[in-house]
């Protein structure tokens, strides 16, 4: 067998040549901070580590060490802070510290990269926590379009598993009076913006209902981006019956169509994704338990129903609210109501049982006079070194 050759770097080390295949078999097994550090072993290694294909197989192999990514905003809305924790709680880890000029909303995490909506400067940003990197997007003619509005727009984040491209779709909406009753849902406008092309493109949304009002809270599954109808919900006078449906925007073809709900998913306000399933929820009752329709068989869209009850008093926390599912299945929630002492909860749909989960080390005095669920943000977390740098 032929011995490997030593050679030496710019850092200082030295490495003895192995065969790529075997370099990338080793290197895409380990941590991404310590992948990260090697980038400065050689200009080769650094090709290797930014290569799509590298970074692919390393999120791939990343699924198996998750853990959990919190972000905080400061009482004075001028700092995010973004923080690691273990699945099973103890000290949080600092990840990255970015500035901001007012409030932020953190809209979805897709394979580890975040997206979010800064209100008062009216941009976009994508987080990797993984890289440490904190972008904003181009600036796009819908943000601009009414510069005294205050509200949010309707932002979507999701991911084209045939391109294996990251996607951003923009919805905003204009204030129409039909019949002497006000719908803000007419008249939709849609971008998207891809994450490498540097400039948003308009999208047809003609084949969208007038009664629909979709864009808010928006999941993507399998390539495929869902909102739940809200008209069903608040509209006056009341909708037409096929108010009652899903709205789904398909990122491969770039195309959105109806999807009826059957009685059950139909009375559910929220969609979440756990576990690579569509999932439709309410709000806790006043009993304390939770409705939830799984959408098992995507194909012939049969949903199955599962209750929540929960054995916990919650306390001040307030009744939690699900946010997603962790890599062993179950369930992640996260409070209501934010205190000094935060906890979050898993809650496993085969013991039909909850568990409370203690998170230490969080910043305090600056962070927690705010209540509320827009101040502080957990996600369940894999790896992903998708570079930012290009976007």
């Amino acid at each position: 067998m032929k011995k490997g050759r030593s050679t030496s770097n710019s850092c200082g080390f030295t490495t003895c040549s192995l065969p790529e295949e075997m370099l990338v078999d080793i290197l895409t097994r380990l941590p991404a901070k310590v992948v990260v550090q090697s980038k400065c072993i050689s200009k080769h290694w650094c090709s290797l580590i930014e290569h799509p294909s590298f970074v692919d197989l390393h999120h791939t192999r990343a699924q198996s060490r998750p853990y959990l990514v919190i972000s905080l905003i400061n009482y004075s809305f001028t700092k995010i802070h973004f923080f690691s924790a273990d699945y099973e709680g103890g000290p949080a880890q600092y990840l990255l510290t970015d500035f901001l000029s007012a409030l932020y909303h953190i809209k979805q995490s897709v394979n580890g990269l975040i997206c979010g909506y800064l209100r008062k400067s009216k941009s976009i940003f994508i987080v990797n926590p993984t890289t440490r990197q904190f972008v904003t997007l181009p600036p796009t003619r819908l943000l601009s379009y009414d510069a005294n509005s205050t509200c949010e727009p309707y932002l979507s984040f999701g991911f084209d598993p045939s391109t294996k491209q990251y996607k951003v779709l923009l919805t905003t909406f204009i204030h129409i009076e039909v019949e002497g009753e006000c719908y803000d849902y007419l008249d939709y406008k849609c971008e998207i913006f891809t994450l490498g092309t540097h400039s948003w493109r308009e999208i047809d949304c003609l084949s969208i209902p007038w009664h629909c009002e979709f864009g808010r809270g928006g999941r993507c599954v399998n390539g495929v981006i869902h909102w739940r109808n809200r008209s069903s919900f608040i509209s006056k006078p009341s909708p037409p019956m096929s108010a009652d449906v899903i709205v789904a925007f398909e990122l491969k073809n770039k195309r959105f169509q109806m999807i009826p709900l059957p009685r059950g998913p139909s009375c559910m306000r929220h969609l979440r994704e756990l576990g690579g399933h569509l999932v439709a929820c309410g709000e806790h009752t006043e009993n304390g338990w939770e409705e939830l329709w799984i959408l098992q068989d995507y194909e012939n869209w049969i949903w199955v129903k599962e209750i929540m009850m929960p054995a916990l008093d919650w306390g001040r926390e307030g009744d939690p609210y699900i946010v997603g599912a962790i890599q062993t299945g179950e369930i992640l929630l996260q409070p209501s109501r934010i205190h000094d002492l935060w906890n979050i909860y898993y809650y496993d749909q085969n013991r039909k049982s909850f568990r409370k989960i203690k998170i230490t080390g969080l910043p305090d005095s600056e962070f927690f006079g705010r209540r509320g669920r827009n101040a502080l943000h957990v996600t369940n977390y894999v790896e992903n070194l998708f570079s930012l740098s290009d976007i």
